[in-house]
């Protein structure tokens, strides 16, 4: 019986571009840096994105560093005395994937801004496509639109009407941002329009103040940003059986979010032989159906397994936290200025280089631990069988 992972149809690279658009390729081992603006910052919070993407491509063994600031801009990002720039610690992380979160703050500025945006914006595609943070290759680099602002209930944010003028700015940049990005020849994930969908079709809202995702927010932003990548819509399985009568699937994990979702799983297998076929997880048959029908996609009606692969998920959601919290108190120790600071000389340096060593080494064990548990320990088998 041939053997597929869930994530057959995941290829390791971007969802197609429209034609003429590079993709973002992502390889086996990637270290994948977020760097811009406080929305980037706080996917750090909730674990989300980072662990909806190693559950998304468990085979690639992917790690994540977040070196977002808030409130930075394409040109604007202040550090404490001696932190280092950017392209320190981004060759500090041996990055080899760079997406980059900007616009937002700098649509403030309106219409009479966006030359300078672009400029600015320009220069530093240019600049850091050209750095080897890796020590080997170019890093590859992609642009993440600005999300629209939310309009909250009457007396919890601005008026509808100024959230309106806001977006048309906000719009205005995440364009600007595109063009610039086509300019370069670098890839474009725009997740306006998805975020703005998650605002119109959740009755709670998503943000805390009409900016700023609560959780249930950066679970979408998640999930949208995640198929901008090439991810699958969440609780979504496509497989190929390629002509073969029967396949062993290995579910992915599923990452619940605030309200529990996804609490279902659908899966779709094409090209089997004409026939019936029936799911199996050891002796439990998960669902029944003919080739057409498994074509087609099925919502798997299994309690107990979707449980198994919620949990699974969740516990790679922990792990991932507390990674994000350790580099975190890293990268932004409270302490900087006896570790990299004005007293890093005489008083930090003899005490703070090894427990510096010490965070990096828990972190690392952490990435592992949650490569591992990205993979579904779940084999299913899918066999062709009498109706």
């Amino acid at each position: 019986m041939k053997y597929l992972t869930a994530l057959l149809l995941l290829v390791a690279s971007a969802a197609p571009p429209a034609v003429g658009e590079p993709a973002l390729e992502l390889r086996a081992s990637d270290r994948i840096c977020l760097v811009g603006n406080t929305f980037a910052e706080r996917f750090q919070l909730f674990g989300y994105f980072e662990s909806g993407l190693l559950a998304a491509f468990p085979d690639l063994e992917l790690s994540v560093r977040n070196l977002a600031w808030s409130a930075d801009e394409t040109a604007l990002r202040p550090r404490p005395l001696d932190f280092g720039a950017v392209d320190r610690h981004l060759e500090a992380q041996g990055a080899d994937v760079v997406l980059l979160f900007y616009g937002a703050n700098e649509s403030f500025a309106g219409d009479e801004g966006l030359p300078a945006f672009r400029n600015d914006l320009g220069r530093l595609l240019r600049h850091v496509s050209k750095q080897l943070y890796n020590g080997s290759e170019p890093a590859r680099i992609a642009l993440v639109s600005p999300i629209p602002q939310q309009a909250l209930p009457s007396g919890h944010g601005l008026e509808a009407a100024a959230v309106e003028r806001r977006n048309v700015e906000l719009r205005a940049y995440a364009e600007a941002a595109e063009a610039v990005a086509v300019e370069n020849d670098v890839p474009f994930l725009d997740i306006f329009d998805g975020v703005a969908a998650a605002f119109a079709g959740e009755p709670a809202p998503l943000t805390v103040n009409g900016v700023h995702l609560n959780e249930a927010g950066y679970w979408h932003a998640s999930r949208v940003l995640l198929e901008a990548l090439g991810a699958s819509a969440p609780g979504t399985v496509v497989a190929s059986a390629e002509g073969a009568a029967g396949l062993e699937i290995r579910p992915p994990v599923l990452s619940p979010g605030p309200d529990r979702n996804p609490n279902r799983l659908r899966i779709s297998v094409h090209d089997l032989p004409p026939g019936y076929y029936a799911l199996r997880r050891g002796d439990q048959t998960l669902a029944s159906a003919s080739d057409g029908d498994w074509a087609n996609g099925l919502d798997l009606e299994a309690p107990s397994a979707i449980t198994a692969l919620m949990e699974a998920g969740d516990g790679l959601r922990r792990v991932v936290l507390h990674k994000s919290r350790l580099f975190f108190d890293r990268y932004r120790a409270v302490n900087g200025y006896y570790i990299y600071g004005g007293r890093k000389e005489p008083f930090g340096v003899h005490s703070f280089p090894p427990e510096m060593a010490r965070f990096d080494a828990l972190v690392g064990e952490l990435d592992d631990e949650a490569r591992d548990l990205a993979r579904s320990d779940e084999v299913w088998r899918l066999e062709r069988v009498d109706r």
